[in-house]
């Protein structure tokens, strides 16, 4: 039997990269899984039935969970399809918003663009997670993807690092308040990964090279090195660890 099979999952932003990675994982590990996007529909769907055709079991959500009223159709479609409450066991709050280029640096950031990376990065994980305390079974996992930025200097992305700073303090916070029903919050940051979200650094001449260098492993990041941290936290064996920052980086920034 997989390992996770008869649970539920709910992964948000996981139609492209590191989300559909994490669905994708999880699915194949037997659990039932939520894929929430926010406007990419034909990726939502092929990752799901990708996973059915696996022999695993998913659906597509589509949500803007940057506004409240997302976040509430996105639950309440979970609730249908996972059954009464409580009716989840994994949470990964993974959806996230950044800017292009520089476009998110303390000198040009606009009030505009700081709202949404608010509105998706920090808000939508602060509520969603308040919104599932009672759906959530006793034992379940929650992770949120952070970024090794939480921890950085990152001044080309100033207003993107500061979310993800927020998101380690959230971690911590939810992690005291479930801890006493055997549910743990962890979070994963991700160092240099390659993937769309990242695009317009692995453009620039030379930057996937210098920061292969950086890293101990010697390479950049995939989607599934993500996903496998995630994955580690959902397993039984992890019962024990909660309220942590798991740098999933190759070891970037040592």
């Amino acid at each position: 039997m997989a390992e996770l099979s008869g649970k539920t999952a709910l992964v948000t932003g996981a139609s492209r990269g590191i989300g559909a990675a994490i669905a994708r994982r999880l699915g194949a590990a037997g659990a039932h899984v939520a894929v929430n996007y926010a406007g990419s529909k034909d990726a939502a769907e092929t990752l799901v039935a990708e996973i059915i055709a696996d022999g695993g079991q998913a659906f597509a959500i589509q949500a803007d969970v940057g506004i409240m009223a997302g976040i509430t159709s996105m639950l309440a479609a979970c609730d249908m399809a996972f059954g009464g409450t409580p009716n989840l066991d994994i949470l990964v709050n993974n959806a996230g918003v950044g800017g292009e280029g520089d476009t998110g640096s303390l000198r040009k950031c606009d009030e505009e663009l700081f709202d949404r990376m608010i509105a998706v990065n920090q808000k939508a994980p602060h509520f969603i997670t308040q919104l599932c305390l009672d759906r959530l079974r006793d034992g379940g996992r929650i992770v949120n993807i952070g970024s090794l930025g939480g921890r950085s200097a990152l001044p080309p992305f100033a207003a993107y690092a500061a979310t993800k700073r927020a998101l380690q303090s959230l971690t911590m916070s939810t992690a005291v308040v479930v801890g006493p029903r055997g549910i743990t919050c962890n979070l994963v940051a991700p160092g240099a990964v390659d993937t769309e979200f990242n695009k317009t650094l692995s453009e620039k001449p030379g930057w996937a090279e210098a920061t292969s260098k950086l890293t101990p492993m010697k390479r950049l990041g995939v989607p599934e090195d993500i996903a496998g941290a995630v994955m580690m936290l959902c397993r039984d064996e992890a019962h024990w660890v909660t309220g942590q920052i798991v740098e999933a980086s190759g070891g970037l920034f040592l």
